[in-house]
């Protein structure tokens, strides 16, 4: 059975790229019927919190991405210890004594060569006896992996394809900390083989640990599974990522007001398309149908913020129920002060608006003039006002109101042109005194969708206090 991992550690929160990694190995994972494990690193003890624990977690479920098994690390040392000395007994570990002045001297005579610096292994000959003798001295140690002189690692990336690397290159490298803390190549090995992981998703950045993680696998018996390593996500000005280009997390697309639905879509086609399509607008169950890790382009991605707010509009507009929107705007309605104890007329705006915002935050903006009471008016908006026979229409569209219910916009449209006819004046003069004296801007939702949704009594009682100043 297939089965993947998403792996973060709490030390920030869930970046756009990881995001990205946990969608891919799920949906691969759930593509095949295969099972989707949760793992959180934080062995990190310095960096790993439990409020960024939290927020990923939150992050991951808004995304909808569901486990089936959860982990973590810090709850495993015991198994760690386990392993760290199998292969301390087996001698493919061993301690070492070498101080932090000794290591830095090692480095900076290879920076005075121009070569990369690779542990000597001066400590690599020690008897068990001279480590014995070390230790009871009190000499504090890491534990490093012994890697094999010379030896080609290699290994065909389901994204990257074939990559060989020389253990030469890397050298002995340690595997538990001077505090008894284990690194991260050990315990993810050990893990994802205790764990049943078939197959990695991970970013590309991890290519160089591949190798080092493959020697452990074997050294410990381990089957190694199938790794895939994903490009980057660049900014578009294709430099990597960064808060440069605007939010970069999860929880800054939450708060902004972004689907969840919509920034699952657009992630998974940063670097996937299924082949032979050019559609853009899936939902998560067409995409598990879908995915292959086979159709992941090994370039790079671009992010386009643009993009995403588009697709996050088309979801609004015309992917998601009215219910589920309601859902999910509801509360940064209700946090802008709002009135919506009215569940139907909440629903009735939102049924008629929604091609008026991309983003729930601009929707706060936009649907102001639907909930609030008071109007604020500008001084020179007030102004337009008064140089346009704003006084007359205004009076005739408050007169003609009481007599008739606006149910849709072609009956606003319809009563505009009487009072056109009648008063002899521009459309414009018409329209933009309504929306100064409804909105108290020049911009936004449709005016005739506006009088055709909020209650007459407000519509009137609205124009009557502008009536009230222009008079």
């Amino acid at each position: 059975m297939v089965k993947t991992r998403f792996a973060p550690s709490p030390t920030g929160y869930l970046h756009l790229g990881n995001a990205r990694t946990a969608i891919f190995s799920y949906l691969f994972a759930r593509h095949n019927r295969g099972g989707f494990v949760l793992r959180v690193e934080d062995t990190d003890r310095e960096r790993s919190k439990k409020e960024f624990e939290e927020m990923l977690l939150k992050d991951l479920e808004w995304l909808g991405i569901e486990w089936d098994e959860f982990y973590r690390q810090s709850e495993r040392f015991d198994i760690y210890r386990e392993y760290v000395n199998k292969l301390l007994e087996s001698g493919h570990a061993y301690p070492c004594f070498c101080t932090p002045e000794e290591l830095e001297k090692e480095r900076e005579e290879a920076q005075r060569k121009g070569i990369a610096y690779r542990y000597s292994g001066k400590c690599r000959v020690l008897t068990p006896e001279e480590a014995e003798k070390l230790k009871k001295e009190g000499k504090p140690f890491t534990i490093r992996f012994r890697v094999p002189d010379g030896e080609e690692i290699v290994f065909e990336d389901l994204v990257k394809g074939h990559i060989s690397i020389n253990a030469d290159d890397f050298g002995d490298f340690v595997i538990v900390r001077s505090d008894g803390s284990p690194t991260y190549n050990f315990v993810v090995v050990v893990d994802d083989a205790l764990m049943g992981i078939t197959h990695v998703v991970r970013g590309e950045d991890h290519i160089p640990n591949t190798p080092k993680q493959i020697l452990i696998y074997r050294a410990l018996g381990f089957e190694v599974p199938k790794f895939a390593h994903l490009p980057v996500i660049l900014g578009e000005d294709r430099s990597k990522l960064s808060k440069r280009h605007g939010a970069v997390s999860v929880m800054n697309y939450r708060e902004e007001g972004f689907l969840p639905e919509a920034l699952f879509n657009y992630l998974c086609l940063l670097g996937w398309s299924p082949p032979g399509s050019d559609r853009e607008i899936f939902s998560k169950e067409e995409l598990i149908e879908l995915f292959d890790l086979k159709d992941v382009n090994s370039a790079p991605a671009v992010f386009n913020r643009e993009k995403l707010r588009w697709m996050n509009g088309v979801y609004i507009r015309d992917v998601v129920s009215l219910e589920r929107l309601y859902e999910a705007i509801l509360p940064f309605l209700e946090s802008a002060g709002y009135d919506v104890s009215d569940e139907e007329y909440v629903k009735k705006v939102l049924e008629r608006t929604r091609d008026a915002y991309d983003t729930f935050t601009e929707a706060v903006e936009k649907l102001r003039p639907f909930f609030v009471d008071e109007i604020e008016i500008e001084p020179d908006l007030w102004s337009r006002l008064e140089d346009m026979r704003s006084y007359e229409v205004l009076s005739a569209f408050a007169e003609k109101l009481k007599d008739r219910d606006l149910e849709t916009p072609e009956d606003v449209k319809k009563l505009a042109k009487e009072i056109q006819k009648e008063l002899g004046v521009k459309p414009k003069e018409i329209w933009h005194s309504l929306r100064i004296a409804l909105t108290g801007q020049l911009e936004g939702v449709g005016i005739d969708v506006l009088l055709s949704t909020l209650p007459k009594e407000r519509v009137i009682s609205r124009i009557g206090r502008v009536l009230e100043k222009l008079g």
